[in-house]
């Protein structure tokens, strides 16, 4: 059954705020959403943020490791600081992720994570990158049990009421 969607889209395309959007309004959720961290109205970093309000910066232009994208200097470490608390979960919890993208996939673990909400019975949520690729997420994209809808700023509205209606139709078909 296909029951994990996958929100994709270019970078400022509004994946990430789509995905807030459509959570907040779930209850019993357990995941993770990515926010930008500004200074001076610029972006220099990014930010996890749980289902339970635990923070932990996932990247910044002035942290100094051996992980980066772009001009950004990924925390592994951070990153995987989170993921005990989101990798606990219930059988009727929905799972969120943002965004299965090139950070996050330095951490094998966050890949571990990755695998345990797709391959889980609950209902999965999760935002997943457009301009990397690399087998993983290759082999994510190609899964029998995965939807995904492509999000642009012009018909995000429209795909946000698609997605609506398909998070209903799973909930409805799962209990």
């Amino acid at each position: 059954m296909q029951k994990n969607i996958l929100i994709t889209g270019k970078p400022r395309s509004g994946k990430s705020t789509l995905l807030q959007k459509l959570i907040g309004v779930i209850p019993d959720k357990v995941g993770f959403i990515t926010k930008e961290i500004l200074e001076n109205n610029e972006r220099v970093g990014f930010e996890i943020e749980t289902h339970s309000g635990k923070k932990n910066v996932l990247a910044h232009v002035n942290f100094k490791t051996p992980y980066a994208v772009s001009r950004y200097f990924v925390n592994v470490e951070n990153l995987e600081a989170i993921i005990p608390e989101v990798a606990d979960f219930q059988s009727n919890n929905f799972l969120y992720l943002d965004e299965i993208g090139q950070m996050e996939l330095f951490s094998a673990k966050f890949k571990e994570l990755v695998l345990k909400y797709l391959n889980s019975e609950n209902i999965c949520l999760a935002t997943i990158s457009s301009v990397f690729e690399d087998d993983f997420i290759k082999s994510i994209k190609a899964r029998d049990d995965v939807i995904i809808i492509e999000i642009s700023e012009e018909n995000r509205d429209e795909q946000k009421e698609v997605i609506e209606k398909l998070i209903g139709e799973l909930k409805n078909k799962v209990i």
